[in-house]
């Protein structure tokens, strides 16, 4: 069998290939000389616009095609609007801030702008650069305008403008000014978040326009700790307490307590955040109280003795009454408590106890037959300006005499004698005022005459002996250590007084004399005894009596004589007593000293022609001295 092959009519079978590949291979070549061509036109198109912006170019519609740098940034200077003439305002709630843009350096990115001018149909591959070449030739090209600023000089001015627009909130306090609490009330703050103001800021300045800018921006609140009404809670209930008086009966009479006073017994005492605890004070409460006490409170009367002739006979006794202390005292707080819990009270109805008298009329009655003297001392005196001519020694002794002082009672001389006052009949005197000599002038003047005397007669009866000072100087009427002086001057006070030490009240008389006074003190004997030693004197000191010239012709005269102290020799004085009881028992041991202080005497002279000169000094029987 034989095989052919054979050809399609029309169609040889190698010259269809050929044909292809040569219509390829002159694409190709033709494509080269295009992309070759287009390359060398690009360079040659770029070389001959070396150094300036291609034509077509323009930035925000100011032509620079054609331009070197310098040239094209002074023609946009003159052609783009001045970006940093204007200001950015910023509001943060009620304050308002300007920042001018010059402050933070607005302007346009000028090197950036230009860059991206000349960046224009030089970048990317030769057909790149060429097509752009041709667009730019075509249709131009705008480049994007950009700004910049000083971003770290907004960040402080915002940061700064931030931290003046917010408020720190302040809690409610409570104060008392005038003694009534009030509120200060509690301000909401303000927080400003400064991150958030700076990104609307950067946001305003991150455009074109010239023109000026703002933005605005609302705080956020910030609630106190401790709210106004929190802090009214509690001042409303401590003035509730003292809103209205509280009357107080007892005894048939009425006490009020006003508002202020009430007022000054509470306080607000801080109790944790937002809380206060309301006080009520005891203490004044207890104060207040026990003078309401010593007004109300009756002492009850004991039995004593007083004499009919030279016949002791007995006094009746009476029932008092008193106020529980302790009682009214925690009536009233709890009633001003209860105020503070919303009850009202306006009154309260404090209760009196009966007293009954310790020594009764039947108890005296059994003794009063064995009443006798126990002790007497008399103290005789000059009646002259220096005691009131008697009235300051004769007045305290009416005062003190039929005085009972019951078995332990204290006697005090200035609590039975005073007040010492022209109304409860003392008149002027003299007196020791810092170790000299006030001959005028002394309220109650020469009442240690009264003093002295009565001092005595307790020592001697051998009661417990409390207080007791010496004069500054020895006064030579009365026993050397055992005088007694009374002072008052404003709140100090120096007093006698003695204790009832025996198991019966005894009996003071006083009994003025022209020119003595005398005290007896009466009752039971228990058997006691009392041994005085002699006085002991050391440290003696001699005074005399000094002469001064004086040209004072208001103290004295030319050539008369005035006498303004008297010499007064100083010495330590010290006496012991010793009291005994019946079985021979030492009851009281004691010493009392005193200290008696040198006073030199002074005599003024007036001074006249011919004397020694004035303020000079002599003493008789030594040389005259300045």
């Amino acid at each position: 069998m034989t095989t052919e092959t054979q050809s399609v009519a029309g169609v040889p079978t190698t010259a269809r290939p050929f044909a292809w590949r040569r219509a390829a291979l002159g694409f190709g070549i033709t494509l080269i000389a295009i992309l070759a061509f287009a390359t060398a036109f690009g360079a040659a198109y770029a070389a001959f616009h070396d150094g300036r912006v291609l034509p077509g170019v323009s930035v925000g519609n100011v032509a620079i095609a054609g331009l070197d740098r310098a040239t094209a940034e002074a023609s946009l200077r003159r052609g783009l609007p001045d970006v940093a003439s204007g200001a950015l305002t910023v509001k943060v709630g009620d304050q308002t801030s300007v920042i001018p843009y010059a402050e933070i350096g607005r302007d346009y990115d000028m090197k950036q702008i230009i860059d991206d001018a000349f960046s224009i149909g030089r970048g990317g591959t030769p057909t790149d650069q060429v097509a752009e070449q041709l667009r730019t030739l075509v249709s131009s090209i705008d480049v994007p305008v950009t700004v910049k600023f000083d971003a770290n000089k907004l960040a402080a001015r915002i940061s700064a403008i931030a931290a003046a627009a917010q408020v720190a909130p302040v809690d409610a306090t409570i104060a008392r000014p005038e003694g009534q609490y009030v509120v200060q009330p509690s301000v909401t703050g303000e927080q400003v978040d400064a991150q958030a103001v700076l990104a609307q800021a950067v946001a305003a300045l991150q455009n074109t326009s010239s023109a000026n800018a703002s933005i605005s921006v609302q705080p956020t609140p910030v609630q106190p700790t401790v709210t106004t009404q929190q802090a009214h809670v509690a001042v409303d209930q401590a003035n509730s307490v003292a809103a209205q008086p509280l009357a107080a009966s007892v005894a048939g009479t009425t006490q009020t307590i006003a508002p202020e006073t009430i007022n000054g017994w509470t306080h607000l005492d801080p109790a944790g955040i937002g809380h206060w605890t309301l006080s009520v004070e005891r203490g004044p409460i207890d104060q207040w109280v026990s003078l309401l006490k010593n007004s109300v409170d009756v002492r009850a009367t004991n039995a004593g003795y007083t004499f009919e002739g030279t016949k002791p006979v007995v006094t009746p006794d009476a029932p008092g009454s008193s106020l529980d202390a302790s009682a009214a005292s925690q009536q009233i707080f709890d009633t001003l408590n209860a105020r503070a819990s919303g009850t009202a009270a306006d009154k309260v109805s404090l209760q009196m106890a009966a007293v009954e008298p310790e020594f009764t009329v039947p108890q005296a009655e059994a003794l009063v037959g064995q009443v006798k003297r126990l002790s007497s001392w008399t103290t005789h005196y000059d009646s002259s300006a220096h005691n009131g001519f008697g009235k300051n020694i004769r007045r305290p002794t009416n005062l003190i005499d039929g005085t009972v002082v019951q078995p332990g009672e204290t006697f005090d001389y200035l609590a039975v004698a005073g007040p010492i006052t022209v109304q409860n009949g003392y008149t002027d005197g003299a007196a020791i005022i810092h170790g000299n000599s006030v001959l005028d002038g002394v309220l109650g003047g020469g009442l240690c005459s009264s003093s002295t005397t009565l001092f005595n007669a307790a020592l001697r009866a051998g009661f417990d002996i409390g207080a007791r000072r010496n004069h500054a100087y020895y006064i030579d009427r009365y026993p050397v250590g055992l005088d007694a002086t009374i002072w008052v001057n404003g709140s100090y006070e120096q007093t006698m007084s003695f204790t009832n030490d025996s198991q019966y009240p005894i009996l003071i008389r006083g009994i003025n004399r022209k020119d003595a006074v005398t005290f007896s003190i009466y009752g039971v004997p228990d058997g006691r005894h009392v041994h005085l030693s002699h006085a002991t004197v050391t440290e003696k000191k001699p005074a005399w009596t000094k002469y001064v010239y004086t040209n004072d012709t208001r103290q004295v005269a030319p050539g008369g004589k005035k006498h303004v102290e008297f010499p007064f020799a100083g010495f330590n004085a010290s006496v012991e007593r010793v009291v005994t009881d019946a079985t021979g028992k030492v009851i009281h041991d004691d010493t009392f000293r005193s200290s008696y202080r040198r006073v030199i005497g002074e005599v003024l002279i007036g001074w006249q022609p011919g004397d020694p000169p004035p303020g000079t000094s002599k003493q008789p029987g030594k040389p005259a001295d300045a």
